[in-house]
């Protein structure tokens, strides 16, 4: 089943078109034959008494419900699931009767990456996280086969249409200070020059004081000393 040529635009072109990992029907393609075993095994064992119908009814309700629930249902939603990669985006695209859908604009693409255990590299899937700016938690697309190629193809697609720049994502401007950070960034100088016009209004009162006792203009350079010189008095002779 090929993407539905209807969902994209004009002009968009698809790059990759990959469905769930194959591990996804390993389960639907072994249940059939034990299911049909363990059937007829029951209805030989069965045959000889007299509720052989009634054990024949019970398996096959049984076969059908195992075989519905656990088979014909993964194969269709497996048929049904798409992960496409254009030239422009990511579309994600599920579901049998009720569908959904996910897409991604390549320029909201913030990070790409892939997440592989043990079992998915022997296996040849993976999983693709998938960062986008306007989510708090990246989408993840778990069962991918051939994970890492998929990857390769996102983060082309995103660094051509704009995405992945780290400058657009939280990087640091040093154009737009805050000015919070101007008024708190303090220099030695700007601390000299403030104690400076401190003293200096100290230094004001003190002249008025000092000019009772000592004539002489003192240096301005230690204030604080000049004031103890200049109140000392001399002591009268013969003291």
């Amino acid at each position: 089943m090929a993407y539905p040529e209807r969902l994209l635009v004009a002009g968009e072109r698809v790059v990759r078109h990959v469905r769930p990992h194959w591990r996804m029907l390993v389960v639907p393609a072994l249940l059939p034959p034990v299911v049909a075993f363990v059937g007829a095994w029951l209805v030989a064992v069965a045959r000889p008494t007299s509720w052989s119908t009634a054990v024949l009814i019970a398996v096959g309700v049984v076969a059908v419900g195992l075989l519905g629930w656990f088979s014909v249902a993964p194969v269709a939603r497996w048929r049904a699931t798409h992960f496409v990669v254009t030239d422009r985006r990511v579309l994600v695209r599920e579901g049998v009767f009720s569908r959904s859908g996910i897409v991604v604009v390549g320029r909201s693409i913030t990070t790409v990456r892939t997440v592989r255990t043990g079992i998915d590299r022997l296996l040849g899937a993976g999983t693709l996280v998938v960062g986008v700016d306007d989510t708090r938690e990246p989408w993840r697309f778990d069962g991918l086969g051939r994970v890492e190629r998929v990857a390769a193809e996102v983060e082309r697609m995103a660094e051509r249409r704009g995405g992945l720049d780290p400058d657009r994502w939280g990087g640091w401007d040093d154009d737009d200070a805050d000015p919070d950070d101007e008024a708190d960034d303090w220099t030695a100088t700007d601390l000299d020059d403030e104690w400076d016009d401190r003293d200096g209004a100290d230094h004001d009162s003190d002249d008025v004081e000092d000019a009772e006792w000592d004539d002489e203009p003192e240096p301005e350079r230690f204030p604080r000393l000049r004031r103890l010189s200049s109140r000392r008095r001399e002591l009268p002779a013969g003291r």
